[in-house]
């Protein structure tokens, strides 16, 4: 660690602690070369996933943004705060567990799309007619034969 003082890269440790949550190592260290007495943090850095949209833009990962969507689709049924949290969390932690850093809005929208088929019908129908841009009510009858024949 670079002391601030004098930029000399010897010092030692002198006391360690780790925050109430676990996620934060505070350390005082002491600057070989000049005495000078500092503090440092050490934190987890957090993957870092990236999005394609359709037009080519790439933005960082919002899970804000598949939470918003679930609870649009979900409104008025049986879908509790902790699912769409749960199907969100979900979707991050596969992205982060296959190293898939860069993704496409469409893979994650597939994914959005498969646990609320499992989770509740009617909002996997509202999410669909947004996500695959319905035109009419033709739309929703053939995809309402496709629930019904699976």
């Amino acid at each position: 660690m670079r002391c601030p003082k004098c930029g000399s890269l010897s010092d030692k440790v002198l006391e360690t602690r780790q925050s109430k949550d676990g996620s934060v190592i505070k350390r005082r260290r002491e600057c070989l070369e000049c005495g000078y007495r500092f503090t440092t943090y050490e934190r987890i850095e957090e993957e870092n996933i990236k999005v394609i949209k359709k037009d080519g833009k790439v933005e960082p990962f919002n899970k804000e943004k598949i939470i918003r969507g679930i609870k649009l689709a979900s409104k008025g049924r049986p879908i509790s705060e902790t699912q769409i949290v749960e199907i969100a969390d979900s979707i991050e932690r596969f992205l982060i567990d296959e190293g898939k850093l860069t993704t496409t809005s469409y893979e994650i929208g597939e994914m959005v799309k498969e646990r609320l088929k499992q989770l509740d019908k009617v909002a996997y129908l509202r999410f669909l007619s947004v996500y695959e841009d319905f035109k009419d009510i033709r739309d929703f009858q053939e995809k309402i034969k496709e629930i019904e024949k699976e």
